[in-house]
């Protein structure tokens, strides 16, 4: 605590999402910060202090928010850390290219009287993109101090930190309407005495229908003041067409929008591409990418149609190439017409392509092709390989060690520069360990045990596997991202998930999860609503395989037919609509709103990619590492005590009767839990067992596939839901897959042919 004149006061550190808060806070309290949870929340709230003002000063860094009217958990742990904590010097961080956003938190703060230090970061960014703010009128116009900064560059960071002893209230007031200000009066006379401050800040947030706040402030209004509140937002309700909340929010915006037009300056167009460029982006670029996304759909309807009945022919080819390049033509000549003579740069033209109704689609699907690519394939394939094997490896079995080689691919020769004898991580711990024990110990096998050592497995699937997988993703997710990408993909779907009970913002969690449901899970306390953080949990938990997972079943469907792929695709995708649907039915609870600023279409930033990766991947081991040791830890004490042996001769009739399965692809099941690819692969091993000569059944794999998918989650992202979404909702959860997933096996195995 620091003392300014007889008060004392705290920092809180205001803003939305991304606009370098974190970064700021760390420039301000520097490494000796406390991170916990916000009472009665899964909110993570973090702690500092700044030792360069009077002795020290408490920093909080309160979650990202869009509005202090809380549409989700973190928004109201956010509003509720300003209500609670008195005495605090407010730094609000406003992204300096969308200052109309940060404005309407600015507005929030005048109502609730708190004093108020403005800093535009990211600074450099507005001036990339051809604008500008006149600070000086705008320090004017809110009688507060504001200043520029580039947080990441240290830039304005001293002039930000001087300035915050001169907080100061900023000078605004938004004027309702004479219905609305007259009903804001009347619930301020009912606050008075019962609520110490911010009774003007209080009302509209009642008026506006905040639930939270409400049953926060039940017991202070216990003597009838809450119905009578409920009463006068009725009758105001009740003279308005439109709901009262909307009507705040327009009033609000609509003073924004006249401040933000008094201060920034003429908007001048971005710095034209340069010829060559641009003649290569509309001539060559376009075209070759048209060509590819055309030919890529046509082949695949091709394969999975016309190769079936006619094997070797070269009419699915013909096709193709045909389709690719009428793609390559027509799409060429729209952008010529609509944009080359526009003079559009190529940062607008991806932009508009990206929203567009046709093209943004067939664009969707090249981009998660590309990253199933490097995640799926190059990330949990080649990659998880080399970790695993090679730098973990095993006990008790000498790895082999492992060749430093170039690929030139111009002559498409590999040159091996040197072998590098290095036997594995593990096997060297088992060396030492073996020193002091034998390999049969209870120590040993807790630690060291091919199937549940907690260093054996545990260890080695955290950092191993886990790592690559989510450390690729977190790169391709941070380009998406940073790129403008991801909030018109929001958009995009925010139709489809309106369907099942969500809305565009679980695009986030839903394409977190192709990487890992573990990491995916934890995201969903960005959503809005518990109803809708049940649903993405549930769905992600269901339908949605892992990168790992679905790199084993492609690879696998693909050796024995593509249509079996497309077969499993489609079932996942019903059962991922109709779940979610009907649990939006089911669940009550009332759908929020869908708002989502669109930033501009811009080159990502290889340096803000890589320091949310690598903040990314810190906040991601740190959650998901102590599970994976304690599901390793459970599965190793289920093992010894003959738990799994148990469960699997219990499921192996319903294997083998109901699924039409052998009995041995129970195990497969089984070791799904704990990890689903390598249950994928311990089933796919056991019908090419099974099948012999014969070769293996498609119908049996299909099946077994699909029913591995919806199975039950594996065990660390059980471990997570419990976490998220409490024990009874967790169990609720998985008394609900377990059986649909059979039953949905179950009839697969009935109407496939």
């Amino acid at each position: 605590m620091s003392k300014v004149g007889n008060n004392t006061y705290k920092i809180a550190l205001v803003g939305n999402p991304n606009v370098g808060k974190s970064v700021i806070f760390g420039l301000l309290t520097g490494k000796y910060v406390t991170v916990s949870n916000y009472p009665g929340t899964t909110v993570e709230v973090t702690r500092g202090v700044c030792n360069g003002l009077d002795g020290g000063i408490e920093v909080v860094d309160t979650p990202g928010a869009n509005s202090l009217i809380p549409l989700s958990e973190d928004e109201c742990v956010a509003r509720d850390m300003l209500l609670e904590e008195d005495n605090k010097h407010v730094v609000q961080v406003v992204d300096a290219k969308n200052l109309r956003r940060g404005l309407l938190i600015t507005t929030q703060l005048a109502e609730m009287g708190l004093p108020v230090v403005i800093t535009l970061n990211m600074w450099d960014e507005l001036l990339d993109r051809g604008m500008n703010v006149d600070v000086n009128v705008l320090q004017e116009k809110l009688s507060v101090p504001v200043i520029k900064t580039i947080a990441t560059h240290r830039v304005g960071v001293s002039a930000l930190f001087s300035s915050i002893p001169n907080a100061k209230v900023p000078n605004l007031r938004i004027h309702y309407g004479d219905l609305i200000e007259a009903s804001i009066l009347k619930i301020e006379k009912i606050l008075q005495g019962k609520t110490t401050v911010y009774g003007r800040a209080l009302a509209i947030m009642l008026l506006s229908g905040d639930e939270a706040l409400e049953e926060k402030l039940r017991h202070k209004l216990a003597d009838g003041s809450l119905a009578e509140i409920q009463r006068i937002r009725d009758e105001t309700q009740g003279h308005l067409s439109s709901p009262l909340s909307y009507v705040i929010n327009i009033k609000r915006a609509n003073f924004v929008d006249s401040l933000v037009g008094k201060v920034t300056l003429t908007f001048k167009k971005e710095k034209e591409t340069h010829p060559v460029l641009r003649k290569t982006f509309f001539y060559f670029l376009v075209p070759l990418a048209s060509f590819f996304m055309g030919y890529k759909l046509s082949a695949l309807v091709m394969y999975l149609i016309v190769s079936q009945f006619s094997s070797g022919s070269i009419l699915p080819l013909i096709v193709s190439l045909t389709i690719g390049g009428i793609s390559a033509l027509s799409f060429s000549r729209y952008l010529y017409l609509r944009e080359y003579r526009a003079k559009s740069t190529i940062a607008e033209v991806l932009g508009r392509i990206t929203m567009h109704p046709v093209a943004a689609f067939p664009l969707l699907l090249i981009i998660l092709w590309i990253i199933y690519k490097l995640v799926g394939e190059f990330g949990a394939g080649t990659c998880v390989d080399f970790f695993e094997e090679k730098i973990f490896g095993r006990s008790l079995i000498p790895s082999g060690g492992f060749d430093l080689s170039i690929y030139i691919p111009f002559i498409q020769k590999t040159y091996v520069v040197t072998h590098v004898n290095f036997q594995g991580f593990n096997y060297y711990f088992g060396l030492l360990a073996q020193k002091m024990m034998n390999k049969d110990n209870i120590v040993f096998e807790l630690f060291l045990n091919e199937q549940s050592g907690l260093v054996q497995v545990g260890l080695t699937y955290a950092i191993a596997i886990v790592f690559p997988i989510v450390g690729f993703f977190f790169l391709a997710f941070g380009i998406m991202e940073d790129s403008g990408y991801l909030p018109r993909l929001a958009v995009m779907v925010d139709k489809v998930f309106k369907r099942i009970g969500l809305n565009g913002k679980a695009v986030l969690p839903m394409v977190l999860g192709l990487g890992c449901d573990t990491m995916a899970t934890l995201t969903t306390r960005i959503l809005n609503t518990r109803k809708e953080r049940i649903i993405a949990t549930l769905l992600l938990a269901l339908a949605i395989p892992c990168s790992a997972q679905l790199g084993v079943i492609s690879s696998v469907l693909g050796r024995v037919s593509g249509i079996y792929f497309a077969l499993y695709v489609f079932v996942i995708c019903t059962q991922l609509l109709f779940v979610g649907y009907l649990s939006s039915k089911v669940l009550p609870g009332a759908p929020s709103d869908f708002l989502m600023e669109i930033p501009p279409f811009r080159m990502p930033k290889l340096s803000n990619i890589f320091i949310k990766t690598v903040y990314r991947i810190h906040w991601f081991l740190k959650e998901a590492v102590p599970l994976f040791m304690l599901g390793t830890l459970a599965l190793f004490v289920a093992t010894k005590l003959g738990v799994l042996s148990f469960v699997e001769r219990m499921g192996a009739p319903i294997t083998r009767n109901f699924l039409g399965l052998p009995a041995e692809t129970t195990h497969g099941f089984i070791l799904g839990f704990l990890r689903r690819d390598y249950g994928a692969v311990s089933i796919f091993k056991t019908l090419e067992e099974k099948g012999g000569r014969a070769g293996i059944d498609p119908k049996q794999l299909l099946v077994s596939l699909v029913v591995i998918t919806l199975f039950i989650p594996c065990f660390a992202n059980f471990l997570v839901m419990i976490k998220e979404q409490g024990t009874k909702n967790a169990f609720l959860m998985f008394a609900f897959i377990f059986p649909y997933s059979i039953l949905i096996g179950g009839i697969l195995r009935v109407i496939l042919p």
